[in-house]
């Protein structure tokens, strides 16, 4: 436009100089007129004819200058609208500032139809995806928040026919009742509120600016999340004071209950753990962090609880004890964060000291003795190992022998005697027995086996105290001497040959069947007696003194030999006779073999 102003002022001011000048012309010629002759009336009339002549002029050139500079531009300008809404493309052709004009229509129209054509290809481009997936889809006009489009799956969740949905808005559906949620809150058809997360994007599509949202039930996140903030509000009402802190070089708090007042106060919100801690606890409460954490999730993650009590200061400057329960997980940070439950357990761990002084009796009767001692922790699954246990098994400590929990058992306990030891500790957990005991078999670090009774009982009673002492008891000769005893006597019953046991002074002590069969004495006969009676009075004193002289000096005799059965027939049989003697080389036993001489 103001390029039009400048052309339209300079062609007027060009005309009105011209015909000023052909005035001035005029009135010239006429005053020169006047003064020469005398006759003025005609020079009247001729100036006013001039004059006249002059409008006229004027006149005509403001009409062709309208005409051809308004009239026919604007004429040329509806014409050029009328084939553009009747999607005709032209050029824009004008005269003066007409032609900025149509070119402005111009490039509005075809913005126009652009955007039309934009839609059109996005919304068929889209189609599929509104049509068979299974993502809830609304596209909203930014304007308005007019519904433009809704997927299958959205019309399916809102429950409103897609029609409906299109003569809707978004303000329509969403709920705004002031509740402060993470989500938003969707009215369906049925009136059900549901919980949702939007996923808005804006699209630009020249002058249809609008919305892709997808929307995603998130009623079941919201119960969580509801669930969650339930537990919070237990956890802040529990006696149990909860920390989370980063697990670094020092233990910066991230958050804490309401009732950690009890250890911090109230106007400190950060604070490193290890200041609150007791510094002979700092060390082993580290230790077993670490070993916790490095376990989380693992299959040797057995329990949440720490294997001890730690002392804490509290507020008042003393020091309470309290019972840890951990947890931890990763940050978005990628840092370690500790999430730590205490529970006062001042009471208890007093409790505890005036029990360790009966513990203390028990001890030293278990010193004082040569049986093995041991304490088992039932509500945690600990061992404890005297230093003679661990001696015993051949391991210099209790690191060394590495047993402290139920779970590393299988270290001292042969595999096949684990069952009978930890059936043995339910049983009497569950109150089905008054008293643990059985016989196992214990490893020792060289490998070798030995037999062991344990038996062992609570300090008072499991509901006192879940404090287990218990001894275990070497039972590795006893053992042995009942296997051997076994094979003797599976020996003697199996054995042909006829069998006689006596004593260092030559008494009968067992006989076997085979025995009774070739002498025909019984069992009761010669139980206590000399085998005299045996005697066939064949032999005489030299024989039998050479007999037990091979005995004594080399430890056996074997020969032919004549004896007499219970009914006085001499029979001829071969006799061996073995002395059994111990580690001082001392006679115990004397061992009899033989067979009858069939002749």
């Amino acid at each position: 436009m103001r390029y039009g102003k400048v052309f339209l002022a300079s062609g007027l001011l060009r005309r009105a100089i011209i015909i000023l000048a052909i005035f001035l012309a005029m009135s010239g010629f006429s005053l020169h007129f006047i003064f020469t002759n005398d006759n003025i009336s005609n020079t009247v009339y001729l100036g006013f004819s001039t004059l006249a002549i002059m409008l006229l002029v004027l006149l005509l050139e403001i009409f062709l200058f309208i005409k051809n500079n308004l009239i026919i531009p604007i004429a040329n300008t509806k014409m050029f609208i009328d084939k553009l809404a009747r999607k005709e493309i032209i050029d824009p052709v004008s005269n003066f500032d007409f032609y900025h004009i149509n070119k402005n229509i111009y490039d509005l129209f075809t913005s126009w139809v652009c955007s039309q054509n934009s839609l059109k290809y996005y919304m068929e481009y889209y189609s599929l995806l509104f049509d068979r997936s299974d993502i809830k889809i609304l596209f909203i006009d930014a304007k308005d928040g007019s519904i433009m489009d809704a997927s299958r799956c959205a019309v399916e969740f809102y429950g409103y026919s897609k029609g409906e949905l299109l003569t809707m808005s978004i303000f329509d559906i969403r709920v705004n009742d002031g509740a402060k949620t993470n989500y938003h809150k969707h009215k369906l058809a049925s009136g059900e509120i549901k919980f949702v997360e939007v996923i808005s994007t804006p699209v630009s599509l020249y002058f249809n600016d609008s919305y892709f949202m997808i929307i995603l039930d998130a009623s079941k996140a919201q119960e969580k999340i509801e669930s969650l903030n339930s537990e919070i509000g237990m956890i802040e009402h529990n006696p149990a004071i909860v920390i989370k802190f980063i697990y670094d070089e020092s233990w910066m708090s991230t958050q804490l209950s309401s009732n950690a007042n009890l250890l911090i106060p109230n106007d400190v919100k950060q604070i490193d753990i290890k200041t609150l801690c007791h510094s002979d606890d700092i060390t082993p409460l580290s230790l077993e962090l670490e070993r916790k954490i490095k376990l989380e999730n693992s299959i040797y993650d057995m329990k949440k609880e720490l294997d001890r009590a730690y002392r804490f200061r509290l507020n008042s400057g003393e020091y309470g004890w309290f019972r840890l329960f951990v947890s931890s997980m990763k940050n978005k940070d990628n840092k370690t964060e500790v999430t730590m439950f205490l529970v006062d357990s001042t009471e208890q761990e007093i409790l505890k000291e005036i029990l360790s002084s009966k513990l203390k009796r028990y001890e030293s009767r278990i010193l004082s003795s040569n049986l093995l001692g041991f304490e088992y922790f039932a509500q945690s699954g600990i061992f404890k190992f005297s230093i003679d246990f661990v001696e015993f098994l051949g391991y210099k400590n209790s690191i060394d022998m590495g047993v402290s929990s139920i779970e590393d058992i299988y270290k001292i306990v042969y595999r096949d005697d684990i069952d009978i030891l930890i059936d043995e500790l339910d049983r009497y957990i569950d109150g089905s027995s008054r008293l643990i005991e059985c016989d196992i078999r214990l490893i020792k670090k060289d490998g070798n086996r030995i037999y062991v009774r344990i038996k062992a009982k609570a300090l008072d009673t499991l509901n006192d105290s879940d404090e287990i002492i218990g001894t275990a008891t070497d039972i590795s000769d006893h053992h042995n001497f009942v296997v051997q005893n076994a094979i003797s006597k599976a020996i003697m019953l199996s054995s042909i040959n006829g069998i006689l046991i006596c004593d260092a002074t030559g008494n009968i002590l067992d006989v076997n069947e085979s025995f009774t069969k070739i002498t025909g004495y019984s069992k009761k006969e010669v139980i206590g007696k000399k085998p005299q009676i045996l005697h066939s009075g064949k032999h005489d004193n030299v024989f039998y003194a050479k007999m037990w002289s091979d005995i004594k000096h080399f430890g056996s005799w074997s020969g032919r030999i004549y004896n007499k059965n219970r009914s006085g027939e001499i029979y001829q049989e071969h006799l061996v006779i073995t002395a059994i003697k111990d580690e001082h080389e001392i006679i115990q036993r004397y061992v009899a073999q033989f067979y009858k001489i069939m002749e």
